[in-house]
């Protein structure tokens, strides 16, 4: 199963766009962006499955906070870039 993985750069914006998507009822977990996305290691990543993808990047818009990029979780484990 993918996931995507919606950077936020702070965990203020991770949380309202982890409210949004709560609110919609859609499955969601925010967690530090892993070392891998954020060398620096002051993101934060909203994990989201894939099929549920299209849906959270509007609510996230409508929200204020989209994201600052979007990867795509492999099974493998890496990540492959998808957006900004």
């Amino acid at each position: 199963m993918y996931e995507r993985y919606y950077l936020q750069r702070s965990v203020t914006r991770g949380q309202k766009a982890r409210e949004a998507l709560n609110r919609a009822g859609l499955r969601n977990r925010l967690l530090r962006a892993p070392r891998v996305l954020s060398p620096e290691g002051c993101g934060y990543a909203l994990a989201v499955p894939e099929a549920e993808a299209a849906r959270a990047e509007a609510l996230m818009e409508r929200a204020g906070v989209p994201p600052e990029a979007v990867y795509r979780r492999l099974t493998d484990g890496s990540f492959g870039r998808l957006g900004p």
